[in-house]
């Protein structure tokens, strides 16, 4: 399995997080975002979004990095994306990332990353706003059990969890949330989970 990635892209850095948790070894290439690799033509043929990550596996090609999670987990029997009811539950918390918590982030990240000599507290404000709100749920949760879903590691943790990593950086208040702080330090004190946190440079 090759997978086009950057590991400056918490999506990417997601995927290679499930592989080592999985014992899954990959054929990484590193896409150069700041030259633009990602929108030549070639790379666009693989992924029309010219994002990363991208993976290939034989006659096939996935991007998004949830479902690439998934079926990177669905190689295997294992406790990351069991064969039960609660891959569904796994689902909710997947969408629920990328359509609100991971959003709110994304907000952060865009002003205090990306446009840092020039960002828009308007927008800085409006995400920690929504950052509030949906790590209150998180944390509802996450009250009584270890992990997200129960007590078992799944693909939730790392998929809600990446985000977490710009927590110095984007002045995120984790420290409102105990049991989201709690669960987040439990998760990158485990080998794989070191590899959500973004590069030093």
């Amino acid at each position: 399995m090759k997978l086009y990635t950057n590991l400056f892209s918490p999506n990417a850095r997601k995927v290679h997080a499930v592989a080592q948790e999985l014992c899954i070894e990959l054929d990484t290439h590193t896409v150069d975002l700041r030259g633009g690799e990602q929108r030549t033509p070639e790379y666009l043929a693989l992924n029309p979004n010219g994002k990363v990550p991208t993976l290939v596996d034989g006659d096939t090609t996935l991007w998004e990095s949830n479902a690439i999670l998934c079926y990177l987990a669905g190689k295997s029997d294992n406790d990351l994306w069991p064969k039960s009811a609660k891959r569904y539950d796994i689902l909710r918390w997947m969408f629920w990332d990328a359509y609100h918590f991971g959003d709110a982030i994304g907000r952060i990240i865009g002003q205090k990353i990306f446009r840092r000599d020039n960002p828009d507290q308007a927008v800085i404000d409006e995400g920690l706003k929504y950052f509030r709100k949906y790590a209150a749920v998180l944390d509802g949760t996450l009250h009584g059990s270890h992990f997200i879903i129960g007590d078992t590691l799944t693909l939730a943790d790392f998929a809600v969890g990446v985000g977490l990593g710009y927590e110095q950086i984007c002045e995120l208040p984790i420290d409102e949330f105990q049991h989201v702080k709690r669960w987040w330090q439990a998760l990158i004190d485990t080998p794989s989970g070191q590899t959500l946190l973004p590069p030093s440079s």
